[in-house]
């Protein structure tokens, strides 16, 4: 009977710390996806979304927006969707130096707007490897990889990025080799220079590529010095990417390589994701305008 009582009166006193919270938890907006980065005489490729919360795991992609090109305010025509929500059509060719605008219309949704132009496009001079140019403070060792360029008037924000070639070995049904296919994928790269490290990036960061502006070397030849791992094969050729864009290209990938390293497993870099840069009006993402130069660079070079 005691024991019954007891019980009873557990009961009883948690109850009374129970309190109810009222808690303000701000709403998704109902707001469309817009991402697209376009390069000159390459067909515009656009991504149409929406923005949901988390739990959500239902498909993302919207496949019935309209989607509208315009060139210095004059209708180019809308896109055709492909699949998984990327609208294209392989007529409209930007090209640089003009103005290009995009309307995605969706029903039930606002109507979203950007607008962006492609820079001057930066050639790579030269590219050098030099092996074993250091430790890192695993006593990893690595080698520098040095990219020489001049300075545009019309240029002034900038990406590296370092890409490994690999041979992926094909089966056919019965695993008989039917040949290989060659894959290029992203090397992590850090970098002591002094232009990278304006950036806000430490040189302890490993990123898979790094933009940066032209503050320090405005309309002059520069030398741009980046560290990859030297467990590369030394017989193998890079792709060195260097990247103009605008200041929307700028911002939006500054504010993606911030994101990226937080992780919701690890203690030390809790999931605190940085906002995303957007110049999408009445919508979120990234209407952006670049050009590219790639250098082929063999490590034993």
């Amino acid at each position: 009977m005691n024991k019954i009582y007891f019980i009873i009166l557990l009961i009883g006193l948690l109850s009374a710390c129970i309190e109810v919270v009222d808690l303000d938890v701000e709403e998704t907006p109902h707001e469309l996806v817009v991402n697209c980065f376009f390069t000159e005489n390459q067909p515009f490729v656009v991504n149409v979304s929406r923005l949901t919360t988390y739990p959500d795991l239902t498909d993302r992609n919207l496949e019935d927006a309209t989607v509208s090109i315009y060139e210095n305010d004059i209708l180019l025509g809308t896109l055709t969707h492909t699949e998984n929500g990327n609208y294209t059509r392989k007529s409209i060719l930007p090209v640089q130096g003009n103005m290009y605008s995009i309307k995605v219309e969706v029903p039930g949704f606002p109507t979203a707007t950007a607008s962006d132009t492609i820079p001057e496009k930066v050639f790579i001079q030269e590219c050098n490897y030099k092996p074993n140019a250091g430790v890192d403070e695993e006593g990893d060792p690595y080698g520098e990889i040095t990219t020489s360029f001049t300075d545009s008037p019309n240029a002034k924000y900038y990406a590296i990025q370092l890409y490994t070639r690999w041979e992926k070995p094909l089966y056919d049904p019965y695993g008989n080799p039917t040949g290989s296919e060659v894959i290029w994928y992203p090397i992590e790269q850090s970098s002591f220079d002094p232009v990278i490290l304006a950036e806000g990036i430490t040189k302890t960061d490993y990123c898979t590529y790094f933009v940066f502006n032209d503050a320090l070397f405005s309309n002059k030849k520069y030398k741009l010095a980046v560290n990859a791992s030297s467990e590369y094969d030394p017989n193998n050729t890079v792709q060195v990417l260097l990247e103009t864009g605008t200041v929307n290209y700028y911002h939006y990938r500054k504010s993606l390589l911030k994101h990226e390293p937080y992780s919701y497993e690890d203690p030390f870099k809790p999931y605190a994701p940085v906002p995303m840069y957007s110049n999408v009006s009445d919508g979120q993402g990234i209407f952006s305008g670049y050009q590219r130069d790639i250098y082929y660079l063999n490590f034993s070079d």
